[in-house]
């Protein structure tokens, strides 16, 4: 079983102003992994001995290149904006697949006020899609005052 998103993502090809790359001990399985929670194969590239890249996307801009090696476990993580996805919803498809590689975590709030789910891959590198919490607006505004720096909110 995977989670279909795949009629929503865009397949072109265009300048990628961020992407993550993760080195995995199993390209394969590494694919397979990011196809059941999400993400679609958007490109194989070959090389001398076999297919050497695998560029996976889940949304516009979110963007994750697979390319085989020895992975230093936990050394990666990046977030992406969940957008309309239901994290909740997301986790509970996820926990029933007996034969999910990796693991999923939450969702969780946050001390920042975003709801967080964290996807660990089989090589220990993590996503997680982050949403803001809505309904704590107002809190969340509040918070932002004590926060320092230079920006505007």
């Amino acid at each position: 079983m995977t989670i279909s998103t795949e009629a929503a993502i865009d397949r072109s090809i265009y300048p990628m102003p961020m992407f993550a790359s993760f080195l995995v001990r199993d390209l394969d399985t590494s694919a397979r992994f990011y196809n059941q929670v999400g993400f679609i194969t958007l490109a194989s590239i070959p090389g001398p001995t076999g297919v050497q890249l695998i560029h996976l996307r889940r949304e516009k801009y979110q963007d994750v290149l697979l390319t085989q090696g020895e992975a230093v476990t936990g050394s990666v993580t990046v977030s992406f904006a969940a957008g309309a996805d239901d994290l909740a919803a997301r986790a509970d498809a996820l926990a029933g697949m007996p034969d999910l590689a990796g693991t999923v975590e939450g969702p969780t709030d946050t001390p920042w006020f975003t709801t967080d789910l964290t996807i660990t891959d089989p090589d220990g590198n993590r996503i997680i899609l982050t949403a803001p919490r809505t309904a704590d607006h107002a809190a969340a505004a509040e918070w932002l005052e004590s926060a320092t720096g230079e920006f505007r909110s």
